[in-house]
């Protein structure tokens, strides 16, 4: 009998490290196609300190592509909201930003466009507070933090259809990787409304989001993650069949799995003008960080 694999030992003597990737394909062609395995194109960068999670693609042209994402600091053990500029030629790191920076650990910077403004909301679960951000695009920089409730939510992403605002999330109150939570609103900072029957939907393997919501074809679509083996370990989107204030109902539909270059997980996919992103998992060999993790869990 084999006791390790070779993934669970890679598992075991390093630290896991996200990355992102990009496919140079619309998120259509990905619903339309069950065994699409695309081309991830993964990002180049000089950085062994840190990790790159959570992409949301905020500008494409032809030749740059503007992301924001979750940069994770093992020396500090949170992430940040930076703003990473990439060439569209190599898939290089041309620039980086720090965004948003706070005591608490920050990831998942969704991002919502609205009348020409962008806003974006980034989990802070750690805090217990959801917050919204104006985007200033002439400064890159976040403006006029809203509260948007008062909970510990985890990855939320917020759709409006026939004048309400849905958010939808998890949060560390329930399983963050299972039940499946909806708020509402008449307007885009809230008051939110939670609905009476959350959680709406028990799942492991598609409750969380794994990136935004899309809709083709006049059918809606969510990015959700598959942690039913361990977190993160890929994506299922599901087609939303129904949503108002009362009901919830959605169906997994593709199954997208690890690239294997970083096939320990795939957890976030997202689309702009004919390009998505990703993010991958692997573990590299970092012992002293690891064994500094340690320690400062049982202190």
């Amino acid at each position: 009998m084999q006791l390790f694999s070779t993934k669970n030992l890679e598992k075991k003597l390093g630290i896991f490290h996200w990355n992102i990737g990009f496919i140079e394909s619309s998120i259509d062609d990905i619903i339309n196609n069950i065994s699409f395995q695309p081309v991830i194109h993964w990002l180049k960068h000089p950085y062994h300190d840190r990790f790159f999670a959570d992409p949301f693609i905020l500008k494409v042209t032809d030749e740059k592509i503007e992301v924001l994402v979750e940069e994770f600091f093992y020396a500090k053990w949170k992430g940040e909201i930076s703003l990473l500029t990439i060439s569209r030629r190599d898939y290089r790191l041309i620039h980086r930003k720090t965004l948003l920076k706070l005591d608490t650990h920050l990831s998942f910077p969704f991002i919502y466009e609205e009348n020409d403004q962008t806003y974006i909301i980034p989990e802070n679960s750690q805090s217990g507070s959801l917050f919204i951000y104006t985007y200033n695009q002439k400064y890159q920089k976040l403006e006029f933090p809203q509260k948007l409730i008062q909970a510990p939510v985890v990855d939320p992403v917020v759709t409006k259809l026939n004048n309400t605002y849905f958010l939808l999330c998890t949060s560390l109150n329930f399983d963050q990787d299972a039940d499946l939570l909806i708020y509402y609103s008449d307007n885009l900072f809230g008051p939110y409304i939670p609905f009476f029957d959350n959680p709406v939907k028990q799942d492991i393997t598609s409750a969380r989001s794994g990136g935004g919501l899309y809709i083709y074809n006049d059918h809606l679509y969510r990015c959700t993650q598959n942690s039913f083996k361990s977190y993160g370990a890929s994506l299922y989107i599901c087609q939303i069949k129904s949503i108002d204030k009362n009901k919830f109902k959605e169906e997994k539909s593709i199954n997208i799995l690890p690239d294997t270059q970083y096939r320990h997980g795939l957890h976030t996919l997202n689309y702009k003008e004919n390009i998505c992103v990703v993010d991958g998992l692997k573990y590299i060999f970092k012992p002293l960080v690891k064994i500094k993790r340690k320690l400062s869990v049982i202190k």
